[in-house]
């Protein structure tokens, strides 16, 4: 599949996903930096879990109510929401006025109005693809993501403490963009089944219609299946932050290193840092590659072979403090990762109906929430067993999360096969 085929509002939405993971990474790495030294660290993590979960009840109800009328109307109200909320936000830290209780309560509602638009943001993406489509569309989306989370970084590193006003107004103006392409160059994708809208006029938004819906996805069996797999894996991603950062600043002493001739004094925190970076840089520069090594692999084995290789690496973070295996794993791991990103991400097209598509991603989005929990308690588990007892319980977690997508492909290709002996002649 060539650039050229890719569908005119697929192109937009990748775009405009650039410039808003360009947005999120320049502002939500420094939140807690930033309300901790406004109001205190105790009311900054009850600020931070508010946030987020506003997050998760936004994308629940943006998912079913853009199941029911579509998803650019949900789209645009929801970017409108963003906006307004950055303006005031900006407002907030002005030279005239400097409230951060304000400003906690519009990153509320700008998180609620962002939970709403991604769920009908990547229904939109999955309704005008295919599955050969889908697998290039996201690994663009993945390097894309990447290459906007290393320069957002950047940007909110150097403007953040000093440029607050001036970094939110910019972000504004990249708000303001969004919505005036949304509503003037993207067309609708999804429209919902009339004869299934007039029955449901009434309780259209009704608590009990929308409990209705997530009661369905959830007896989706290979649905959760993909949910808990999806927890299991990203829990090991998330670990490198939380139980593997930890133990990294604790066991590797300080030494004296040297890069590019550069010498400088090597610790726990700088070595999680080159890891990070290590990650990016590669995911930017190996995305393509990866993709074209591998396009003759089914799918199947690619992303199994994928998560094994990665859940293997990343338990390697667990025990070992040699910084030249520690550097071959995140490289060797970054090959996984790359190789089942893409199909896994595409695979959810296979699974969710069209007509409650905007709902399952919004269950799939809140895996990113799970893991954050099951990383979070290892960090409880590590203080009690030796770090090689971790190891091994990171790699059940990827090999479970691996099984668990295992199982998925193979019902997905069985019913393939059954579909395409359906419509063999007789």
């Amino acid at each position: 599949m060539k650039l050229r085929d890719i569908h005119p509002n697929v192109k937009l939405r990748l775009a405009m996903q650039f410039l808003g993971s360009l947005i999120s990474m320049a502002v939500i790495p420094f939140l807690a930096i930033y309300f901790s030294q406004k109001i205190g660290a105790t009311k900054t993590g009850i600020i931070l879990i508010i946030i987020v979960i506003s997050g998760v009840i936004g994308g629940l109800i943006g998912g079913h109510v853009s199941d029911r009328i579509g998803r650019k109307k949900i789209m645009i109200y929801s970017e409108l929401g963003m906006l307004l909320s950055y303006l005031f936000i900006a407002l907030c830290n002005s030279p005239w006025f400097d409230s951060p209780y304000f400003s906690v309560a519009f990153f509320i509602i700008n998180m609620f109005c962002g939970g709403m638009f991604q769920p009908a943001a990547q229904a939109m993406i999955i309704d005008i693809t295919n599955s050969e489509s889908r697998k290039v569309v996201f690994t663009i989306s993945y390097w894309l993501g990447n290459l906007a989370t290393a320069i957002g970084g950047i940007i909110g590193a150097f403007l953040f403490k000093n440029y607050l006003f001036e970094l939110f107004i910019g972000i504004a103006l990249i708000s303001l963009l969004s919505v005036l392409l949304t509503l003037f160059f993207i067309t609708e994708t999804y429209t919902p089944d009339p004869s299934s809208k007039t029955s449901n006029q009434t309780q259209k938004y009704a608590l009990k219609a929308m409990f209705k819906n997530f009661s369905t996805v959830i007896k989706d069996k290979l649905f959760m299946f993909y949910i808990l797999g999806a927890i299991f894996i990203f829990s090991l991603e998330q670990s490198l932050t939380n139980y593997i950062g930890i133990r990294l600043e604790k066991d590797i002493p300080h030494q004296s290193a040297s890069l590019f001739g550069i010498d400088f004094i090597l610790d726990g925190t700088k070595m999680l840092g080159f890891l990070r970076t290590e990650n990016t840089i590669l995911v930017v520069l190996l995305s393509g590659v990866v993709l074209f090594v591998f396009k003759k692999w089914s799918d199947r084995w690619t992303l199994v072979t994928g998560m094994l290789i990665f859940s293997i690496c990343f338990s390697v973070f667990a025990f070992t403090n040699n910084v030249l295996i520690l550097c071959i794993a995140m490289f060797i791991g970054t090959i996984g990762e790359l190789m089942y990103v893409p199909i896994k991400q595409a695979m959810i097209g296979e699974i969710a109906p069209p007509n409650a598509r905007s709902t399952y991603m919004a269950f799939n989005s809140m895996t990113i929430y799970g893991a954050i929990v099951v990383s979070s308690l290892l960090i409880i588990v590590g203080a009690w067993i030796p770090p090689v007892y971790m190891g091994g319980l990171l790699l059940v977690l990827g090999l479970t999360g691996t099984f668990l997508y295992y199982i998925i492909t193979k019902t997905l290709d069985s019913k393939v096969s059954v579909e395409n002996e359906s419509k063999m002649p007789v």
